[in-house]
């Protein structure tokens, strides 16, 4: 069944993702790239208006979950119908090379980054934790429309983030099951779109008119920031997504005077905000930029202005006036994560800002003089927390080891051209005013780098600039190269292979013990193969609610004789109850409904013993090798030699 399921979900992913945003731009006077990636912007916006108004306005309970279920299946079949009518635009669109090739290198990632996801069993790295299931939360709370005063897991209110990836989810999920295995499948998919729009940007950033795609697959399948992005159930990577197409978007309309694509730029970037709040930063940037630079030569501004303030804020008010109605303008505004830090930091902001700024460029290696302790048993998970702080947290290394100084060479170029072209003028004011903002917002002090949280886009266009840099010179072919297969070694495999570990009924990794005192859980005795508190931490929010029965159980059958005994007992059956009785106020009964399991993709295909789990390693291992293999047969076949074409001169009319 589950199977069936999996099917269905990669079958409506990309008819919904695409088709309904392609029936309305078809017949614009687009390139067929930009139709793509707008096609994919725009579907996923009308799908969310669908799932969110349903949200808002659809009744509750049982009833509801069926009417929410015919409604959005109706959705998908509208999308398969347009689909049909414009499948000889379709067609056209595939005759296209460019398009061709982006559509089978985003292909390849998803696949890719599915075969990544058949390993993972749990969540680690460092210190990320409780996010992935956050969102998961999130997504049932739009699914079965909690009531708004339902808490969120980790004690935030739903305002705290913006809902739209989370709808996105629960459109799909109501038409299969509402599994953590399909969400994360719908996440992943999600989450690599924003390889569609760094195809798109290739052309925009000044070095190759004929912009090869092969190159981007290869730094994104090696690159340690995008894969743990794409795997982890968050939602900053297609925030990214938007983020970019605002962009191209918005060069384009500025380049050509075109009223169509400056609205579609404030919409996508719109759309990034109701996904993630890190596209704050580039929504001001690109409002500044526009009213200080851009406006007062615009044709028709006026009119123009008045398109891009009504559809921004349209598609704004979906989430912000429903929150503010539901909860008030504080909790909108003032429950992200991002301003309670900011309220509990006792120090100066400004210098927040700038050590935070330092800590996000330089390596907490090259400042601390050696590598990260923690309290991993494991060698192996201590070396992948230290390659995981390395390549997550850093402005210049999350574009890869050599990548990061190949980009860093590449703008310290740029930055020698005189005179610039307007774009890369354009270039040279975003990235440091983005990189100054976006560290800038994060109101807690991270000595470890705080590159994860708002400059994922700018992470995503160095490896676009990469890109867009080949064929690259031998030396430098040589170095990124190498530089990806330590980069996926190191940062992709690695976190991937120490994810899959889970506990096998010959094995215990994980083990849990109950406090007595307190009735709380902590880890166990410690493993020669034992992780960080942090990922135990994680395995635990995946098995809680299976402790919690186990132990129960437990209880029925000791029976001390000691009155101290008696009390402990007592003290833990009524705290692991009253934990228990979570399920019904956090999840309203998604525990129970699942025997209380949660099953991760890499458990569907490992198996409870886990003798499965080698076949997805080695198919992972395998695509990345043959990626490589084609990356270096492009290098290696030599570029045709043009002939000069003869200068003709016309010969001077005369009356």
């Amino acid at each position: 069944m589950l199977l069936l399921q999996f099917g269905l979900l990669l079958a409506l992913l990309p008819i919904c993702s695409f088709a309904p945003g392609f029936y309305c731009v078809r017949k614009l006077p687009w390139s067929p790239l930009e139709k793509l990636c707008a096609s994919a912007g725009l579907s996923l916006i009308l799908v969310y208006l669908v799932s969110w108004a349903f949200f808002c306005f659809g009744p509750r309970g049982d009833a509801g979950d069926v009417l929410a279920t015919g409604v959005f299946a109706a959705t998908s079949a509208v999308c398969c119908a347009l689909a049909l009518l414009a499948r000889k635009d379709i067609a056209q669109l595939f005759h296209c090379g460019r398009a061709r090739r982006t559509i089978a290198g985003y292909g390849f990632l998803v696949a890719f980054g599915l075969a990544m996801l058949a390993m993972i069993r749990h969540y680690s790295g460092f210190g990320w934790g409780e996010d992935w299931l956050e969102h998961f939360q999130r997504t049932l709370f739009v699914l079965h429309r909690f009531p708004p005063s339902t808490p969120i897991f980790n004690g935030y209110q739903l305002p705290a983030r913006p809902p739209m990836a989370n709808a996105l989810a629960a459109f799909f999920l109501a038409q299969t099951q509402e599994r953590f295995e399909l969400f994360q499948v719908v996440f992943a998919f999600f989450n690599l779109l924003q390889f569609l729009a760094c195809c798109l940007m290739l052309p925009s950033l000044g070095l190759s008119r004929r912009s090869r795609i092969l190159p981007l697959v290869f730094l994104f399948a090696a690159s340690p920031a995008v894969m743990e992005n794409a795997t982890y159930t968050w939602t900053k990577a297609l925030a990214s997504f938007f983020v970019l197409l605002s962009l191209w978007f918005y060069l384009a309309a500025w380049r050509k005077a075109d009223r169509g694509r400056m609205v579609a730029a404030f919409v996508a970037v719109g759309a990034g905000l109701l996904v993630h709040y890190l596209a704050g930063v580039y929504l001001l940037f690109l409002a500044l930029h526009y009213l200080g630079r851009v406006f007062w030569t615009r044709p028709r501004k006026w009119q123009e202005l008045a398109a891009v303030a009504a559809a921004g804020v349209l598609l704004l008010a979906t989430w912000f006036g429903w929150s503010m109605a539901a909860y008030g303008a504080n909790v909108t505004f003032k429950s992200n994560s991002s301003v309670k830090s900011a309220q509990l930091y006792q120090g100066s902001a400004p210098v927040r800002i700038a050590l935070n700024i330092v800590d996000s460029i330089v390596p907490i290696f090259v400042r601390a003089g050696a590598g990260l302790k923690t309290d991993e048993a494991s060698s192996l998970g201590l070396f992948r927390d230290n390659a995981f702080a390395f390549y997550q947290v850093n402005v210049i290394f999350s574009m890869g080891l050599a990548g990061g100084l190949y980009v860093v060479w590449l703008l310290y170029g740029f930055l020698q051209r005189r005179p610039a072209p307007r774009e890369w003028r354009f270039w040279r004011v975003l990235i440091p005013v983005c990189v100054v903002l976006g560290i800038a917002v994060v109101g807690e002090r991270d000595t470890f780098g705080s590159a994860h949280l708002t400059l994922i886009p700018l992470q995503a266009l160095g490896l676009s600039l990469i890109a867009a840099a080949f064929p690259w010179k031998r030396a430098a072919a040589v170095a990124i190269i190498a530089g990806g297969v330590v980069d996926f070694s190191a940062g992709v495999f690695l976190q991937a292979r120490m994810e899959a570990i889970e506990n096998t009924p010959t094995r215990n990794v994980f083990t849990a013990a109950v406090i007595p005192s307190t009735g709380k859980f902590r880890p166990g005795s410690k493993r020669p193969e034992g992780l960080s508190v942090t990922a135990w931490e994680n395995w635990f929010d995946k098995h809680r609610y299976e402790l919690y029965r186990r132990v129960l159980g437990s209880l029925e059958t000791y029976h001390p004789a000691d009155a101290v005994g008696q009390q402990n007992a007592a003290r833990v059956r009524a705290q692991v109850q009253q934990d228990l009785q979570q399920d019904s106020v956090l999840w309203l009964g998604w525990w129970q409904r699942h025997d209380y399991t949660m099953d991760f993709l890499g458990d569907d295909v490992a198996g409870p013993d886990g003798s499965g789990g080698a076949i997805p390693q080695a198919l992972f291992v395998l695509m990345f090798v043959g990626l490589t293999a084609a990356l270096i047969r492009e290098i290696a076949v030599p570029r045709p030699r043009l002939k000069p074409v003869p200068v003709r001169t016309a010969a001077r009319r005369t009356r």
